[in-house]
């Protein structure tokens, strides 16, 4: 990866799930991206996540500490008391074999065969290990002997021997897989977090059953809704596109469409959270020092229509659908305002073909709108605080002020706007024609 460029994309919530909720390491995030090391501290760095040293790490992951069992208590549950090993267990919540383990640390007899011939028949065995599922330490519990001899007594029967996975005793019924995997969308982590199944055995099933979803539906954290339908809030969504958000997917085949913007003002970053809250996760940024504030935004693939950035000319035959579109165009790039004493509206964009677009259509429509003028060349200077950036293509304007037209715009769009304070804007403008035409006449 030396001097190329980071190709995989993790969103900030994701990896603050997965690193600092979650607590796996960075082992674990890797192979999930299919990328390096390297890649995801890259991203703990860049979002500002501490990333745990040696120490911590060890604390979390190796020197997990060790269950404490007193000998003299041990030989008196197990010698005196006669307790089985799977009580004992459950005694110090911990698994057989490690009761196993301290009575031979301990030395401690553990009632074990001692010599005596242990009688079990192929059927019993049968059922205990391969309809109940008990385990080899479970089933000698049972009978008083070691897992030795259960090993052999299935070897002598010629008892088909379980693989490591289906050890497990707990296994999900297919049923069970189908309601919470497939249709209440529990990821593998949730599904043993809550119910208790072995996330591998979990998985197991579900290849088993044919049921695995691909790997972007498998990845995702957050309830994501499907887009409404509706044709008049598709063409806003465009035209707001168009002029102020950035859209992509994660990844080529991801199940997520990643919207982020970037804005100082209040009322944009209160209206990008309102126009997506109601279909997936909206992350915002604190202020950065010059108040910028960062928004991501992860939606489900019904958006796709967003992520691509030509006028849907279809879509926009119908006129509401053009003034909608229009009415988010203006919500992210417009102007509505009033300059010496008089009403205008104005929209600034490198793109000259959008602004031609806009253009002929509203003249087609029967609204005069003169030429479009280049405001700024490529190259141009703009002046931010103590830096200077440097404009990389030709800015071009549109500007509507005469009167008759421009109050008719108005109307149009006015039903769509959904910007607070150009709402309010557009409400002086036509207040401002009005009176103006009460003056002067129209």
């Amino acid at each position: 990866m030396k001097g190329g460029k980071i190709k995989i994309h993790i969103p900030k919530e994701i990896l603050r799930e997965l690193y600092i909720k979650r607590k796996q390491p960075l082992s674990e995030i890797k192979s999930r991206y299919k990328c390096s090391l390297n890649t995801i501290a890259y991203w703990l760095r860049k979002y500002n996540i501490r990333i745990r040293n040696q120490s911590q790490s060890m604390r979390l992951f190796v020197n997990k500490p060790e269950i404490f069992i007193d000998k003299s208590e041990l030989y008196d549950l197990s010698i005196n008391k006669k307790f089985k090993l799977r009580k004992i267990a459950k005694k110090y919540d911990c698994k057989i074999s490690t009761i196993l383990n301290r009575l031979r640390k301990y030395k401690i007899t553990n009632r074990f065969s001692n010599c005596k011939k242990i009688e079990i028949s192929k059927e019993e065995l049968e059922k205990l290990y391969l309809i109940n599922k008990l385990n080899t330490y479970e089933i000698a519990d049972i009978y008083g002997t070691c897992q030795a001899t259960i090993w052999k007594r299935l070897k002598q029967y010629n008892i088909e021997r379980r693989n490591t996975h289906e050890l497990n005793s707990k296994i999900p019924s297919k049923e069970f897989l189908e309601k919470y995997y497939l249709n209440k969308r529990l990821s593998t982590w949730e599904i043993e977090k809550r119910y208790g199944y072995s996330r591998s055995t979990v998985h197991r099933k579900l290849r088993e059953y044919g049921m695995i979803r691909n790997r972007a539906i498998a990845h995702m954290i957050y309830q994501k809704n499907d887009f409404s339908g509706n044709l008049r809030e598709k063409a806003y969504l465009i035209g707001f596109r168009l002029g102020d958000l950035r859209v992509r997917k994660i990844w080529e085949n991801s199940e997520t469409i990643h919207v982020d913007c970037g804005s100082t003002i209040k009322e944009q970053i209160e209206l990008i959270k309102n126009l997506f809250k109601d279909y997936g996760q909206v992350w915002i940024s604190k202020p950065n020092k010059k108040g910028k504030v960062q928004m991501e935004c992860y939606l489900n693939r019904t958006f796709e229509f967003l992520l691509s950035k030509k006028i849907p000319e279809d879509l926009l035959k119908d006129k509401e659908n053009f003034f909608a579109f229009l009415a988010g165009f203006t919500d992210a790039e417009g102007t509505i305002g009033i300059s010496k004493g008089m009403a205008y509206y104005s929209v600034v964009n490198q793109n000259k073909k959008y602004l031609n677009y806009i253009r002929n259509k509203l003249i087609n429509i029967g609204i005069e709108c003169p030429k479009m003028y280049l405001g700024s060349e490529k190259g141009t200077p703009r002046i931010e605080g103590d830096k200077t950036y440097y404009s990389n293509k030709d800015c071009w304007f549109l500007r509507l002020n005469k009167k008759s037209f421009l109050y008719e715009f108005l109307l149009k769009i006015e039903p769509y706007l959904k910007h607070p304070k150009k709402v309010k804007n557009l409400r002086l403008a036509k207040n401002n024609i009005l009176e103006r035409n009460r003056k002067f006449g129209e």
